[in-house]
């Protein structure tokens, strides 16, 4: 197969990869310049670019939630397209609320870049942490760039919010993430949200809010993540 192939996130599952579809003599390959373009646009971190659900380690911690998150991502346009929303939570740091909703972004992305919905320009998917979004919004709302991740943020198709509760909250804070919820609800656009707090906690009235949480709640597909920290795991010892 072609050199580019080797580093192409795509080719665990590549039919042309695979010899299963003929794909073109150019050793160009058109689908892997338009993913990794889409991937681009979405600001996904780099440690969960290839957040999968061909990379995913099932083990007893996370085998029902891994079932719901399979069903998700084999009618990933329907969903998306049907305003579906997500949220994950779970008290526990690095139990995979983030990987999980990365998961479903990437293949949101993986299965769309290749249609008209993708225009080079604007992203199919788009990851945004909630502390640092509101700090923008509060300190550097007039810039270009926040007011560019505004307008992306009101349109996307799939929108991830990190860590939604999390930073010192206001009423500042809590008005914006209610006129970005309404927005999205009222445009049937779909949202993931991650949290290391409960719907009890974000309720109250000094985090999100009674009211926010509401809006959270709008035709959302709910998953809690228990079990040890993942990072922890993958720490090593200095010298091994």
């Amino acid at each position: 197969m072609y050199e580019d192939c080797k580093d192409c996130i795509a080719t665990k599952w590549c039919k042309i990869y695979k010899g299963e579809v003929q794909g073109s003599k150019n050793p160009w390959c058109s689908a892997k310049y338009r993913l990794e373009e889409a991937l681009k646009l979405s600001r996904i971190p780099k440690i969960y670019i290839e957040a999968n659900i061909y990379n995913y380690d099932v083990d007893k911690d996370n085998q029902e939630n891994y079932k719901i998150i399979k069903k998700v991502v084999d009618n990933i346009i329907e969903t998306v397209e049907g305003g579906t929303n997500f949220f994950f939570y779970g008290a526990s740091p690095g139990t995979g609320k983030t990987f999980n909703a990365s998961v479903i972004i990437n293949h949101y992305i993986y299965k769309s870049c290749l249609t008209s919905r993708f225009d080079f320009e604007n992203p199919l998917g788009l990851y945004i942490v909630y502390a640092d979004l509101i700090d923008d919004l509060r300190y550097r709302r007039d810039q270009d760039y926040v007011q560019n991740t505004l307008r992306l943020i009101n349109q996307v198709p799939l929108l991830l919010i990190d860590d939604v509760g999390s930073g010192s909250n206001s009423d500042f804070s809590r008005e914006q993430t209610y006129i970005i919820m309404n927005n999205r609800i009222n445009n049937g656009l779909s949202t993931i949200y991650t949290s290391n707090l409960s719907i009890i906690e974000l309720k109250k009235s000094d985090n999100l809010g009674s009211r926010n949480v509401s809006r959270l709640l709008n035709n959302t597909i709910g998953l809690e993540f228990k079990g040890d920290d993942r990072r922890v795991k993958s720490a090593r010892r200095a010298g091994l």
